[in-house]
């Protein structure tokens, strides 16, 4: 049953039904007790106001653009199960978009999700600059949270992994296992969060007394060739070191699959600290020892700072950092 048949059943207007069911019966001096009748009918029916209509007639329509650079990275796929589910429970939909870690494709994407009166928006950029981007976005009225990467220049609220402190972690583990040559896989230089990983990676090397070669440290994108072509260049056996950090998912897809193919065992001939847990890091010969991204508080932070700015308007740029963790398996030997 919907609300035209709930009223003509009740023998009230449409208009009646739909401003009980929408807790606005008092404004209008409907009685409390075609109110009550009301609301028992459609308890009964299970009839439910109408959240578009609402919507419209308030200027907001429940609506949320996610914007992220790869749908079929597992830890983004994660991510947007997390931020949907967080923005169900605060009853708004999805609105997803994918940017395939494209700044033109972002743009794009951008113009068309934010013409569709979104009443936010939640975003992984995909570089560490785009004038465009913070024209697009400061151009219209739309509250914006970034998540997992920043853009440095980009006046938004953000939540992302402490990555310097991840970095770091994952070289000082290494360090500690007794390696002193460590090779690092990076992703997208022109990312925020990989200059950080890299940043924190150099500086576990440092303190540890050590330099860092930056023969071995490569990487250039995120792309599967990219990876590839980096991975067989940090593994010939001129200058293959004892250990590598991957600092992206795509980074360990690509290290695995260079590793057999040149026949390098793991952990006997290269240990290895992988970003982010995967959904068969435990399931690997051997299992895989990662550094993990709080994925569900992730989400809850960057919907809690899209909410809170939605309803309080402009409280100035807030940056959150959460911590990450370190599983550790058995992809590391101890020298």
């Amino acid at each position: 049953m919907n609300i035209s048949e709930l009223a003509s059943q009740l023998d009230v207007s449409v208009t009646t039904v739909s401003r009980v069911l929408s807790g606005i019966s008092a404004k209008y001096r409907i009685s409390p007790a075609t109110a009550e009748r009301v609301m028992k009918a459609a308890e009964k029916y299970q009839v439910k106001p109408d959240p578009l209509g609402a919507g419209l007639r308030k200027g907001k329509l429940g609506l949320i653009g996610l914007l992220l650079p790869d749908i079929t990275n597992p830890f983004f796929s994660s991510l947007a199960r997390a931020i949907e589910r967080e923005l169900r429970e605060a009853g708004m939909a999805v609105l997803l978009g994918d940017s395939n870690e494209d700044v033109a494709t972002e743009t794009d994407q951008l113009t068309v999700m934010l013409g569709r009166r979104l009443d936010g928006l939640i975003l992984v950029p995909v570089g560490v600059e785009s004038p465009e981007l913070e024209r697009v976005v400061l151009d219209r009225r739309t509250p914006v949270v970034t998540v997992d990467r920043i853009v440095p220049g980009l006046s938004v609220s953000s939540v992302a992994l402490d990555n310097f402190e991840a970095g770091r972690m994952a070289a000082a583990y290494l360090l500690d296992a007794g390696h002193k040559r460590i090779g690092c896989l990076r992703g997208d230089p022109k990312s925020f969060a990989d200059g950080e990983r890299l940043r924190g990676f150099s500086a576990a090397v440092e303190q540890y007394g050590y330099r860092v070669d930056q023969e071995i440290v490569r990487g250039s994108g995120y792309s599967r060739e990219s990876g590839i072509d980096s991975v067989r260049f940090i593994l010939d056996p001129t200058r293959r070191p004892s250990a590598i950090v991957t600092l992206s998912g795509q980074g360990i897809l690509s290290l695995l699959e260079m590793a057999s193919e040149m026949d390098v065992r793991l952990p006997d001939e290269l240990s290895v600290v992988a970003f982010d847990e995967q959904p068969w890091s435990s399931f690997l010969k051997p299992p895989l020892t990662t550094i993990v991204q709080p994925i569900d508080e992730l989400a809850r932070q960057a919907v809690k700072l899209l909410l809170a700015e939605g309803k309080a308007g402009d409280q100035g740029v807030r940056r959150i950092a959460l911590p990450a963790g370190l599983q550790e398996r058995s992809s590391v030997a101890y020298l």
